[in-house]
Protein backbone atom coordinates (compact mmCIF):
# COMPACT_ATOMS: atom_id res chain seq x y z
CA UNK A 1 0.00 0.00 0.00
CA UNK A 2 2.49 2.22 0.82
CA UNK A 3 4.49 1.64 -2.43
CA UNK A 4 1.45 2.38 -4.22
CA UNK A 5 1.07 6.02 -2.90
CA UNK A 6 4.50 6.79 -3.02
CA UNK A 7 4.34 5.76 -7.03
CA UNK A 8 0.86 8.14 -7.33
CA UNK A 9 2.55 10.95 -5.49
CA UNK A 10 5.79 10.70 -8.02
CA UNK A 11 3.29 10.51 -10.67
CA UNK A 12 1.43 13.64 -9.61
CA UNK A 13 4.80 15.46 -9.03
CA UNK A 14 5.82 14.56 -12.53
CA UNK A 15 2.82 15.48 -13.51
CA UNK A 16 2.50 18.78 -11.67
CA UNK A 17 5.78 19.27 -13.10
CA UNK A 18 4.99 19.22 -16.70
CA UNK A 19 1.91 20.88 -16.81
CA UNK A 20 3.04 23.72 -13.72
CA UNK A 21 5.54 25.37 -16.02
CA UNK A 22 8.20 22.91 -15.18
CA UNK A 23 10.09 24.00 -18.24
CA UNK A 24 13.38 24.92 -16.29
CA UNK A 25 13.18 21.18 -14.77
CA UNK A 26 12.23 19.86 -17.86
CA UNK A 27 15.14 20.59 -19.68
CA UNK A 28 17.84 19.78 -17.09
CA UNK A 29 16.21 16.30 -17.07
CA UNK A 30 16.36 16.40 -20.86
CA UNK A 31 20.30 16.84 -20.64
CA UNK A 32 20.64 13.81 -18.06
CA UNK A 33 18.31 12.16 -20.60
CA UNK A 34 20.22 12.63 -23.86
CA UNK A 35 23.03 11.26 -21.71
CA UNK A 36 21.15 7.74 -21.03
CA UNK A 37 20.06 7.87 -24.23
CA UNK A 38 23.22 7.29 -25.72
CA UNK A 39 24.55 5.04 -23.16
CA UNK A 40 21.21 2.94 -23.25
CA UNK A 41 19.81 3.32 -26.85
CA UNK A 42 21.60 5.01 -29.27
CA UNK A 43 23.31 1.64 -29.96
CA UNK A 44 19.98 0.48 -31.44
CA UNK A 45 17.89 3.32 -32.07
CA UNK A 46 20.75 5.65 -33.83
CA UNK A 47 22.65 8.63 -31.84
CA UNK A 48 20.02 10.82 -33.31
CA UNK A 49 16.93 8.07 -32.47
CA UNK A 50 16.04 7.76 -36.40
CA UNK A 51 16.30 3.82 -35.99
CA UNK A 52 19.80 3.66 -37.47
CA UNK A 53 22.06 1.91 -34.74
CA UNK A 54 24.52 0.01 -35.40
CA UNK A 55 23.06 -3.20 -33.90
CA UNK A 56 19.55 -2.06 -35.03
CA UNK A 57 20.60 -3.33 -38.44
CA UNK A 58 20.98 -6.67 -36.87
CA UNK A 59 17.13 -7.21 -36.36
CA UNK A 60 14.63 -8.45 -38.44
CA UNK A 61 12.81 -5.34 -37.98
CA UNK A 62 14.55 -2.17 -36.91
CA UNK A 63 14.51 -0.24 -34.44
CA UNK A 64 12.04 2.58 -34.49
CA UNK A 65 12.69 5.72 -35.57
CA UNK A 66 11.78 7.68 -32.05
CA UNK A 67 11.99 11.09 -33.97
CA UNK A 68 8.39 10.84 -35.21
CA UNK A 69 6.50 9.75 -32.20
CA UNK A 70 4.84 12.94 -31.86
CA UNK A 71 3.95 13.10 -35.52
CA UNK A 72 2.68 9.48 -35.74
CA UNK A 73 0.51 10.30 -32.88
CA UNK A 74 -1.61 13.18 -34.74
CA UNK A 75 0.83 15.95 -33.41
CA UNK A 76 0.86 15.00 -29.82
CA UNK A 77 4.09 13.03 -28.18
CA UNK A 78 2.81 10.05 -26.34
CA UNK A 79 4.57 10.56 -23.42
CA UNK A 80 2.80 7.93 -21.14
CA UNK A 81 3.11 5.23 -23.73
CA UNK A 82 6.92 6.10 -24.26
CA UNK A 83 7.20 5.64 -20.54
CA UNK A 84 5.86 2.39 -20.43
CA UNK A 85 7.73 1.24 -23.75
CA UNK A 86 10.61 1.90 -21.86
CA UNK A 87 9.69 0.90 -17.97
CA UNK A 88 8.17 -2.15 -19.94
CA UNK A 89 4.93 -1.98 -18.39
CA UNK A 90 3.78 -2.00 -22.66
CA UNK A 91 4.84 -4.54 -24.58
CA UNK A 92 6.32 -3.22 -28.43
CA UNK A 93 4.55 -5.20 -31.16
CA UNK A 94 7.29 -4.22 -33.70
CA UNK A 95 10.25 -5.69 -32.15
CA UNK A 96 9.26 -9.05 -33.31
CA UNK A 97 10.45 -11.26 -30.69
CA UNK A 98 10.94 -8.90 -28.58
CA UNK A 99 14.47 -7.90 -28.97
CA UNK A 100 14.17 -4.55 -26.89
CA UNK A 101 15.68 -4.62 -23.36
CA UNK A 102 12.87 -3.90 -20.56
CA UNK A 103 15.03 -0.94 -19.14
CA UNK A 104 13.17 -0.43 -15.74
CA UNK A 105 14.44 -3.55 -13.93
CA UNK A 106 18.29 -3.00 -15.57
CA UNK A 107 17.73 0.67 -14.09
CA UNK A 108 16.25 -0.48 -11.01
CA UNK A 109 19.21 -3.16 -10.67
CA UNK A 110 21.97 -0.59 -11.52
CA UNK A 111 20.52 1.89 -8.68
CA UNK A 112 20.86 -0.90 -6.05
CA UNK A 113 25.14 -0.60 -4.84
CA UNK A 114 24.81 2.66 -5.75
CA UNK A 115 21.51 4.14 -4.34
CA UNK A 116 22.72 6.60 -1.50
CA UNK A 117 20.00 8.88 -1.96
CA UNK A 118 18.17 9.57 1.42
CA UNK A 119 14.32 8.32 0.72
CA UNK A 120 15.18 7.39 -2.70
CA UNK A 121 14.61 3.44 -3.60
CA UNK A 122 16.21 2.49 -6.47
CA UNK A 123 13.15 1.74 -8.31
CA UNK A 124 12.14 5.85 -8.19
CA UNK A 125 15.90 6.17 -8.93
CA UNK A 126 14.95 3.68 -12.38
CA UNK A 127 11.68 6.04 -12.85
CA UNK A 128 13.50 9.17 -12.83
CA UNK A 129 16.26 7.86 -15.27
CA UNK A 130 13.13 6.49 -17.62
CA UNK A 131 11.78 10.08 -17.48
CA UNK A 132 14.87 11.90 -18.19
CA UNK A 133 15.07 10.01 -21.83
CA UNK A 134 11.22 10.68 -22.40
CA UNK A 135 12.05 14.21 -21.60
CA UNK A 136 14.58 13.82 -24.27
CA UNK A 137 12.58 11.88 -26.71
CA UNK A 138 10.35 14.74 -26.51
CA UNK A 139 13.44 17.28 -27.51
CA UNK A 140 14.23 15.45 -31.09
CA UNK A 141 10.72 15.18 -32.25
CA UNK A 142 10.17 16.27 -35.95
Amino acid sequence: MRNSIRSAFCSATVVTAIFAGGDKALAQDADFGKTVFLTSCAVCHGEMGGGGGPVGELFAQRPRNLTTLAKDNDGVFPLERVYNSISGKRGIQGHGDSNMPIWGPIFTAEAMPRAVHPGLSPQEIAHGRILSVVYYLQTIQD
